[in-house]
């Protein structure tokens, strides 16, 4: 019974974190697709993928609910850092993206969701070990 209620607060804390990130995406949607289609495709993808993951992990998600989480999470945040360290040509220009609070807040939900994620695939590992001993 112990084990039980650990295992499934991390996977709420988890859900918890996605739909913040969630949140945030929806939040910025409208004027990253005014500014351009593609950022705003991108925004609205991510946006999805965090609702999809949160209500899965809400809803009992398993193995791979996590490493798909943790595979997502990751890339968003690659995404992100790659665009603030590289210049992105947009239309003649290159400009290399700001990094502005409401990024930089989604990006630090996404880090602690990755360690979220992690510890209930270990602790899933752990358990399905002791199960076949």
């Amino acid at each position: 019974m112990g084990t039980e209620v650990y295992d499934r607060n991390p996977r709420r804390l988890a859900a918890v974190l996605a739909f913040v990130s969630q949140g945030i995406h929806l939040w910025v949607l409208p004027g990253q697709l005014a500014a351009a289609m593609v950022p705003g495709i991108f925004f609205f993808l991510v946006a999805v993928g965090q609702g999809l993951l949160g209500a899965s992990l809400l809803f009992g998600g398993g193995r791979w609910t996590a490493r798909f989480g943790v595979l997502f999470n990751v890339f968003v945040v690659l995404v992100w850092l790659f665009t603030r360290a590289v210049s992105i040509p947009q239309l003649f220009e290159p400009i290399k993206l700001p990094v502005e609070g409401l990024g930089a807040a989604a990006t630090f939900v996404e880090v602690a969701l990755v360690v979220s994620l992690m510890r209930p695939g270990r602790s899933l590992r752990r358990k399905k070990r002791l199960d076949r001993a």
